[in-house]
C-alpha cells in the first residue's frame, strides 16, 4: 500500500514518550517493511516546528531525526500549484485546515491510499486513517 505519513505520526516517533514508545516504533518498522511511504516538506515543517513549540527539541535534533530515520525510508512529495489547486477545493468540501487541505491534495494527486495520523479531521474525507 502507498501511505502518507503525517506530522503527528513523525512527531511522536521523535519524541518516543515512554507510553507509546515501543508501539510507535514497531508501526514505523512494519510500516517501512510491508509500504511504500510518502510525505512532504509541510509536514517536514511541521516536524520540526511542533517539536521545537511543543517539546522544546532543538531543530538540529529534529533535523537530525529527519534526515537519519525519515529520508532514507520515505519519498518527500512535491507540493506545487496542482496540489494547491486540489487543497482549495479540499478546504471547502471536507472543512480542512489549509495545511491537512494541503496534505490530503498531495495525496489524491499522486494516488495514495492511507494516511497515517492521529489528526481526526481526516476521518471525515474519503482516506483509509492509521493509528496506533
Amino acid at each position: 500500500m502507498r501511505i502518507f505519513l503525517d506530522a503527528s505520526f513523525l512527531v511522536y516517533l521523535l519524541i518516543k514518550t515512554p507510553e507509546i514508545a515501543e508501539r510507535i516504533v514497531r508501526l514505523y518498522a512494519e510500516l517501512t517493511e510491508e509500504h511504500e511511504l510518502y510525505t512532504d516538506a509541510l509536514v517536514l515543517d511541521e516536524v520540526i516546528h511542533v517539536s521545537k513549540k511543543k517539546y522544546r527539541i532543538f531543530y538540529e535534533s529534529s533535523i537530525k531525526f529527519i534526515d537519519e530515520y525519515i529520508l532514507p525510508y520515505v519519498d518527500v512529495l512535491p507540493i506545487g500549484l496542482m496540489e494547491y489547486l486540489k487543497a482549495k477545493e479540499n478546504m471547502l468540501k471536507y472543512n480542512l485546515k489549509p495545511s491537512d487541505a494541503i496534505h490530503l491534495a498531495v495525496i489524491e494527486n499522486h494516488g495514495l491510499q492511507a494516511i497515517v495520523t492521529e489528526d481526526e479531521d481526516f476521518e471525515r474525507v474519503p482516506i483509509k486513517r492509521i493509528w496506533l
